[in-house]
Parts: structure tokens; sequence; C-alpha cells
């Protein structure tokens, strides 16, 4: 999702079709995002605006079925979706009132 990884341990699997709808645990099926940011950062966005993350996932499937890494073109149609999602939602606040985007999803992102 246009995100530094630094380390192997900066990882985590993303379902793209969630295990609860019987997605499976398959290269196929995930995507390898960063732990602290890209992973965190797109589950907020699908708990506020399902369309979107929807649509994020539809682009990650493409990534995998070129069996390369993303395009700058694909990094470049998901940052701008994200930066679309901080526009709309950059006041949100979750249950204890902090920011639901957090700077480090802003920071850590990469020039592109």
């Amino acid at each position: 999702m246009g995100y530094t990884i630094r380390t192997i341990n900066d990882l985590s699997y993303h379902h793209i079709n969630k295990l609860c709808d019987g997605g499976k645990k398959t290269l196929s099926n995930g995507a390898l995002l960063a732990r602290d940011t890209a992973h965190p950062y797109l589950h907020i966005i699908e708990s506020r605006d399902l369309e979107t993350y929807l649509y994020i996932n539809k682009i990650l499937k493409i990534i995998n079925t070129q069996q390369a890494p993303p395009t700058i073109a694909q990094l470049r149609e998901i940052r701008d979706i994200l930066l679309q999602f901080e526009e709309k939602h950059k006041r949100d606040t979750n249950a204890k009132g902090k920011l639901l985007i957090k700077e480090q999803f802003i920071r850590e992102r990469i020039e592109l």
C-alpha cells in the first residue's frame, strides 16, 4: 500500500477475502502489509468506508495476479485513495477521542 518495510518483522498477512467469509490463508488471497501502518489503517478504512476498503482489496488482488511488485501506477492509485479518505475523515475520532488517522499513517508512506 506504499509503506516502508524495513525488516520481515514489519510485515503482516492481510486476508483479501476475509477468513470469516471463507477466505483462506493463501498467496492468492493475501497481501503482505506493513504491520504498524498499512494493515491497521486498512481496517480503519473498512470500519468507516466499506466501498473504499473493497476497492483497495481489489487492487491488492490484481497485484497478486501479476506475481510482481506493485507498479508505480498502482501505488499512486492507492495513495490517491488514501488521500481522499484522509480528507473526508481527518477529524474523525475513536471511542477514546483520539484521531482515527494516526500521524504515523501519513508520515511513513513512501514518496512517489
